[in-house]
């Protein structure tokens, strides 16, 4: 009896670890999916897949070798043939989306590029390390170029045409340039300077794609009524934010108006959008930031 209460131990222990990482694995297993789907990278997901269905036939074969030998031989071989292919599906998730070939000048159409314009090639990894410009800098920009906080929405339309004709704000809307998506906490305004810069982020980003391709806006000028009902769904929203200047939008990276756009159109046109806002913001037309749990980048008009 005193030598099988260790041994009975050492199943238990054995047993609690085993399901614990069970559990674990499959939770980042779900999240890795999830983020590959909303990356829209398909080739990632099967990827991941195999690499469970494997971890899944590994773990089979250390569970029968387990009761055939015993459990001190295996138990860390087990560990590790169970959490090693999650473990390198998580890192292709963070490295396979950027990990392309540079795309040459071949890939697109000829057509005209305005002169300042650099050629598609690259990452998007490679310019989006630049957008780091953070909340105080374009705070900064946003009080210089914008107006004052509007408390409702209601405020906004009953002071629009007045501000429309003193060339201070500018209704957007969905049209040849880019899409304006369903806006659920922001109205679609902004002042004349930063109306002047979707459309010219717009032009350079479709001469790029060599297409009539759209990127989408997805947030605009908020209300200090806005920012109240954003803040019940979200805890991190700001009361001092950019957008409530007219003066900030958000740009989604991974959605684009392009019906039956595979995995490489989708990573060309992520591309072009980055070394786009690259470009406009070396010339110090913008401030950027990229926000990687909303997939957007945050524009703010110089």
């Amino acid at each position: 009896m005193g030598m099988q209460e260790p041994k009975d131990s050492q199943v238990r222990n054995f047993k609690l670890v085993f399901n614990l990482t069970t559990f674990v694995s499959l939770g980042l297993f779900v999240w890795a999916m999830c983020s590959a789907y909303k990356r829209l990278d398909i080739h990632l997901m099967l990827w991941i897949f195999i690499y469970i269905l494997f971890a899944i036939y590994f773990v089979m074969i250390i569970k029968t070798l387990r009761e055939q030998k015993g459990l001190k031989r295996f138990f860390t071989h087990i560990l590790t043939l169970h959490l090693t292919p999650l473990c390198i599906a998580i890192l292709l998730f963070v490295y396979l989306p950027d990990a392309k070939t540079t795309v040459s000048q071949s890939e697109v159409q000829k057509r005209e590029v305005p002169e300042y314009s650099k050629p598609l090639s690259g990452r998007p990894r490679d310019y989006e390390r630049y957008f780091n410009d953070m909340q105080d800098k374009q705070k900064a920009a946003a009080v210089a170029n914008g107006l004052e906080t509007f408390e409702s929405r209601a405020e906004i339309e009953g002071k629009y045409d007045k501000l429309q004709s003193d060339n201070k704000l500018e209704r957007i809307v969905t049209n040849s340039n880019y899409i304006v998506s369903d806006l659920t906490y922001s109205s679609p305004y902004v002042v004349p300077k930063m109306a002047r810069l979707l459309d010219d982020i717009a032009l350079l980003f479709q001469a790029k794609t060599q297409s009539n391709a759209k990127f989408v806006v997805t947030s605009v000028l908020r209300t200090n009524e806005d920012i109240a009902n954003l803040k019940r769904v979200n805890g991190n929203a700001s009361s001092d934010s950019c957008h409530c200047n007219a003066t900030t939008v958000d740009i989604s990276y991974v959605r684009f108006g392009q019906d039956g756009a595979n995995e490489q159109e989708n990573y060309l046109l992520r591309l072009a959008l980055a070394q786009t806002l690259y470009e406009l913001r070396k010339e110090g037309r913008c401030y950027v930031k990229i926000e990687r749990k909303q997939y957007c980048y945050h524009i703010t008009v110089r």
